[in-house]
This record gives structure tokens, C-alpha cells and sequence, in this order.
């Protein structure tokens, strides 16, 4: 009798358990519950070199930084490829010339990090915080960076060839000279972006918000824009928008002077008198109706 009711209370027990492991596993998934590997703290304190040298010797060892605060961490030309970085504070730190590639940096705090001349290529870097970050000649190709904050960013020359940057917020970056061919920006918002001379040849930039962009000898060769705000973007002499697709776009007080729009689709995209066009006069509904845009007086 004893013993059988000792067993019920066991097995209440365990149900209990059960029931909190479940809840925790709904409200905070296990990869949250985890932390990093202590011991690769205490490897990186050895410092660059030490560590190189012990991811060359040992390339199967799972790199678990998770959740590490590595801020203001002068971590230059390290190898962090592969590592999982996810949540990880490296906010100011200094990864110039780092490999990161094909590292896990997801929700990861990245906020005036220095990693010029680095790779983060085939990374995912989805919903991180690289606002007011140095990525000069940063290779981010094929990399996963939806939703991420580049806000006031430093992107000259960068490479984001292939990249996924859709519905990430690049407002005020300064993205110079940088290669954005084929890549996916949807939704992405790019207010007074610097885009002088990039290449955004093939993009995606479906229903995002150029407004205000510099956009002066860019290539938006064969780039989709469909539905994207180009209101008010004063700077696009000399940019190519040959078979580009501007299809519903706004372009009300876009200056497109000198712009190349050889093919270029404009079917129901928004043109005002405010608008410049590629010939230097102002938008009309002549031209509109020639293009099968709309006039909006």
C-alpha cells in the first residue's frame, strides 16, 4: 500500500517535470536556453594567433558562442568561420580582414563593429543589429541578412552579390561603389541611401523605399522595381535603367536626366510634373501615356 503510493507521488512528480520542460520548450526554445562553450572564451584570450592555430589543427570542433559578449573584443583577421554566433554581443568590436563565413549570426548585436575586408559570405545574419557598422570591402555574398538594421552603415564597395536583404532597414548607409547584382531587397528600406555608382544590376527591389537615394551612375540594369518609392530621388544622372521594370512604381519628383532607359517598363508607374524626364523636361501625360504610365497632376 506504502509502496504504491510512493510510486503514484514519482510519477506525479514526473509529470510536473514534464509539464515545465514542455512549457519552456514552447516559450523559450532549447537553442535560447543554451549558452557558449566556456572553454573557447578562454581560447580567445590567448589571443588571434593562438586561435587560428587551433581552428587549422582542429576543423570538426563546433564553435559554440552563443550569447558571448565579445564587445569592443580586438578580434582582427580571426577565423570565426562556421561558428554559432547567435545572440552574441560584438557590438564595437574590431574583425577587420575576420572570416565569419557561413557563420550562424542570427538576432546577433553587431551595432559600430569594424569588419572591413572581412567575409560573411553564405552567413545568416537574419534580424542583427549592424547599424552604424564598417563593412568597407566586406564580402556578404549569398548571405541570409533579412530584417537585419544597417542604418548609417558603411557598405563602400562592399559585396552583396546574391544577398537576401528584404525588408532590412539601410537608411542613410552609405553603400558606394557596392555590388548589389541579383540581390533581394523587397520591402527594403533604403531612405537617403548613398547608392553612387553601385551595382544593383538584376536586384529585387520590389515596393522598397528609395526616396531621397543617391542613385548618380548607378546600374539598375534588368533590377525589378516594381511598386518601389523613387519619389523625390534628385540624384540619378548617368544611372542605367536599361530593362529595368519600374511597373507601379512612384516616381513623382524623381530627376531621371541623363538616366539610360533603354526597355525600361513604366507601365502604371506614378509620373507628376514634378518629375524629371531622361530628356530634361518635366513629366507630362503625353510621355505618360506613351509609356502606359499614370499622370498625377
Amino acid at each position: 500500500m506504502v509502496w504504491n503510493m510512493l510510486e503514484q507521488q514519482v510519477l506525479k512528480f514526473k509529470g510536473k517535470i514534464m509539464a515545465i520542460l514542455l512549457c519552456c520548450h514552447v516559450f523559450f526554445p532549447l537553442s535560447d536556453l543554451l549558452a557558449y562553450d566556456p572553454a573557447l572564451l578562454e581560447r580567445l584570450r590567448e589571443g588571434v594567433d593562438s586561435w587560428n592555430k587551433f581552428r587549422k589543427d582542429n576543423p570538426s570542433y563546433v564553435i559554440d558562442l552563443r550569447r558571448a559578449d565579445l564587445r569592443n573584443a580586438g578580434l582582427k583577421g580571426i577565423d570565426l568561420s562556421r561558428a554559432m554566433l547567435e545572440r552574441a554581443n560584438l557590438s564595437d568590436a574590431n574583425l577587420v580582414e575576420a572570416d565569419l563565413s557561413g557563420a550562424g549570426l542570427e538576432n546577433a548585436k553587431l551595432r559600430g563593429v569594424n569588419l572591413s575586408r572581412g567575409r560573411v559570405n553564405d552567413a545568416d545574419l537574419s534580424e542583427a543589429d549592424l547599424s552604424e557598422g564598417f563593412f568597407i570591402e566586406t564580402d556578404f555574398s549569398r548571405s541570409f541578412l533579412k530584417r537585419v538594421s544597417l542604418k548609417k552603415a558603411f557598405l563602400g564597395k562592399a559585396n552583396m552579390k546574391g544577398a537576401n536583404l528584404s525588408w532590412s532597414d539601410l537608411e542613410n548607409a552609405n553603400m558606394n561603389l557596392a555590388e548589389f547584382s541579383s540581390a533581394k531587397l523587397v520591402g527594403a528600406n533604403l531612405k537617403s541611401a548613398d547608392l553612387f555608382a553601385a551595382v544593383l544590376s538584376g536586384a529585387d527591389l520590389r515596393d522598397a523605399d528609395l526616396m531621397e537615394a543617391d542613385l548618380r551612375n548607378a546600374d539598375l540594369s534588368k533590377a525589378d522595381l516594381r511598386g518601389a518609392d523613387l519619389g523625390m530621388s534628385e540624384g540619378m544622372a548617368a544611372a542605367s535603367l536599361n530593362n529595368a521594370n519600374l511597373g507601379s512604381a512612384n516616381l513623382a519628383g524623381t530627376d531621371l536626366e541623363g538616366t539610360e532607359v533603354i526597355n525600361t517598363i513604366f507601365t502604371e508607374a506614378g509620373i507628376s510634373t514634378k518629375t524629371i524626364l531622361p530628356n530634361g523636361s518635366k513629366g507630362n501625360a503625353e510621355w505618360a501615356k506613351e509609356k502606359e504610365a499614370r499622370f498625377v497632376k
